[in-house]
């Protein structure tokens, strides 16, 4: 089959796509579709219907997956297929302490490296996010957020921290991003506490930029760990109810 753009596509998961390179069109089709709560943690990725909706190969979709598996969203299950990655809170917990340190590692290097002009990128996606949130548009605030943080990640100048902290990261804001779009979250200041890891980052002091970094992160997920978010989550099928790793 060719490969060839269908403007018609009449998924109700699936974004139509640009005229881009056809391969970064369906992966970023199928991962907006993740982040947006469309396919949702355990959800099956049937290649070929997703092939039949965007009009292409199914070589091409399972390139697709592929690349999204190297990143965290996709998990392959022997004899059965991919699935959009679910975690369990122990899981969970495990990915939020190794970006507390990760992320502080590469927010240090980024900070030594920054320029004003990088700076004042970071506040305009703050800004950026402050205005999705006022509409509350969910997946623009998701992200956003998560291109602030890879922003960060980049400026670092290690790719190979970048790319372990995007497969780290990225099923946290689709597990964050699903529960704000099922109205189980609200924004709470969320673009504004983006503003201390900005102003650490420029005073250039490697305690003050860690610290604010493990406060913001380990904050930001704490609620999702216990209480009625985590609740919620998985009486969702988010999170497992049980401390056991997902197969």
């Amino acid at each position: 089959m060719a490969d060839t753009v269908n403007p018609h596509s009449t998924s109700g998961a699936l974004t139509s796509l640009k005229r881009a390179p056809l391969r970064s069109a369906v992966l970023d089709s199928i991962r907006a579709a993740i982040f947006a709560g469309k396919f949702r943690p355990g959800d099956p990725l049937k290649e070929i219907v997703i092939a039949r909706d965007l009009g292409v190969s199914q070589a091409t979709v399972r390139e697709a997956l592929l690349q999204l598996e190297h990143v965290g969203l996709v998990q392959r299950v022997p004899n059965v297929g991919s699935t959009v990655t679910r975690l369990s809170a122990v899981e969970l917990k495990e990915r939020v302490t190794l970006r507390v340190f990760l992320e502080g590692i590469a927010a240090v290097e980024a900070a030594q490296r920054m320029s004003a002009e990088d700076f004042q990128q970071l506040e305009a996606q703050v800004n950026e996010m402050i205005e999705q949130s006022l509409h509350n548009d969910y997946f623009g605030v998701a992200q956003t957020d998560l291109e602030f943080h890879r922003y960060i990640w980049k400026a670092s100048g290690n790719r190979t921290l970048y790319r372990i902290l995007d497969q780290l990261t990225a099923p946290l804001f689709a597990f964050v991003s699903i529960l704000r779009s099922s109205a189980l979250d609200q924004f709470r200041d969320l673009a504004s506490a983006h503003l201390p890891l900005i102003e650490a980052m420029r005073s250039g002091s490697e305690d003050r930029i860690k610290s604010a970094f493990r406060d913001a992160i380990e904050g930001g997920y704490e609620k999702y760990l216990s209480g009625p978010l985590h609740e919620e989550g998985c009486a969702l099928g988010l999170l497992s109810r049980n401390g056991e790793r997902q197969a």
